[in-house]
C-alpha cells in the first residue's frame, strides 16, 4: 500500500508537556484560579510528531535531533525508534488544563523556546553520523522549527547528500507562533526535492523546487491544481500538516507527484484532524478508508 519503508527525520524536538488540574475556587484575595493537580505527561512535539507518525504508519524510522530529557528518550526507545541525538537543553511548551463540572479547558499555554548554538564540530559529528546511516533509508524529512540544529551548514550538505544519492528530501518548515516565527528564510533549502507548505508559508515561497501548499478543509494544491479533501469530524487541527509530510515521505515521489499520493496525504490528515491534540491517526481506520476507496 505505501512505497517506501524506512524514512530519516532531522530536525527540531519539542516537548509537549500537558499539566491536567481540577478547579477548587477561587482567591478570595484576587481574580486568582484555585486548582488542584492531577497529572502531567509529556508527548513528543514538533519534529517528534512526525516521527510518531511514521511509527503509526509502520515505517522503520531514524531520528537526529537534539534534546536532554531522560523520558523522552525512554518514549523514542519504546516506539523503537533509531535515535542520535546532541545534548542540548530542551524546548518545551507546557499546556495547563483545567477541568470544571467534567469539561476540560486549556487555561494557559508557556513556551520555553531556548535558540540552541550547534558548533562546528558538533555540525561535523551530525555530517559524520548521517553519512553512515543515509544509504539505509529511502527518504529524508527536514523538520526545521527554527530552534538551532538545523543550521545553513548543515542543511546545505544534507540537501546536497541527499540528492547526489537521489534520495528524496522534504522540507517542512513553518510559520507559527513558537518563539514568534512570522517569515521565513527558504533560499538554503534550494537543494532539497519537495516542500510542504501551508498557504501563509507560500507566501515566501520563491525557488523552482517542487512544492504541495496544504489548504485545511479545502485539500491540498500542486502543479496548479487544487485536490480535494476527505470530508472529516473535526477536533483539533493540531499536527495535521506533520501527518500530511508523514505520508509524502512513504510515497513514491516522481517528478510530477500523483493523484494518489495527494489523495493518501489528504486522507492521513484528516483523520490526524478527528484526534485531540498531535496525535498520530490509527492506520487500521487510514487502510479500511483506502480499501473502500481503491476497491476494484
Amino acid at each position: 500500500m505505501l512505497d517506501r519503508k524506512k524514512v530519516l527525520v532531522i530536525g527540531d524536538l519539542i516537548i509537549d508537556e500537558y499539566i491536567e488540574t481540577e478547579a477548587v475556587g477561587l482567591s478570595l484575595e484576587s481574580p486568582t484560579l484555585k486548582t488542584k493537580f492531577i497529572s502531567k505527561r509529556k508527548q513528543l512535539g514538533g519534529a517528534g510528531n512526525l516521527v510518531m507518525n511514521l511509527k503509526a504508519l509502520e515505517r522503520e524510522v531514524c531520528f537526529i535531533t537534539a534534546f536532554n530529557d531522560s523520558d523522552i528518550s525512554s518514549q523514542l526507545e519504546e516506539n523503537n525508534i533509531e535515535l542520535f541525538h546532541l545534548n542540548k537543553q530542551n524546548n518545551v511548551k507546557s499546556r495547563y488544563y483545567v477541568n470544571r463540572k467534567g469539561t476540560n479547558y486549556k487555561y494557559l499555554q508557556i513556551n520555553n523556546d531556548k535558540k540552541i548554538y550547534i558548533s562546528k564540530d558538533e555540525e561535523s559529528v551530525v555530517l559524520t553520523k548521517l553519512v553512515g546511516l543515509i544509504d539505509q533509508y529511502e527518504s529524508v524529512i527536514l523538520s526545521d522549527y527554527r530552534t538551532g540544529l538545523l543550521t545553513k551548514n548543515l542543511i546545505l550538505s544534507i540537501t546536497k547528500l541527499c540528492s547526489s544519492k537521489k534520495i528524496p528530501c522534504i522540507v517542512n518548515t513553518q510559520i507559527s507562533d513558537w518563539g514568534n516565527k512570522k517569515k521565513l528564510d527558504l533560499q538554503k533549502f534550494k537543494h532539497c526535492s519537495l516542500f510542504i507548505l501551508n498557504e501563509e508559508e507560500n507566501k515566501f515561497f520563491n525557488l523552482k523546487t517542487d512544492k504541495i501548499v496544504t489548504k485545511g478543509s479545502k485539500g491540498c494544491w500542486y502543479n496548479g491544481i487544487v485536490y480535494p479533501p476527505r470530508k472529516a469530524k473535526v477536533i483539533d487541527t493540531c499536527g495535521a500538516g506533520d501527518s500530511f509530510t508523514a505520508m509524502a515521505s512513504v510515497m513514491k515521489l516522481n517528478k510530477n507527484i500523483s493523484l494518489k499520493t495527494l489523495d493518501f496525504c489528504n486522507i492521513w490528515a484528516s483523520l490526524a484532524t478527528e484526534t485531540e491534540g498531535a496525535t498520530p491517526p490509527s492506520y487500521e481506520v487510514f487502510k479500511s478508508i483506502i480499501s473502500e476507496r481503491y476497491k476494484s
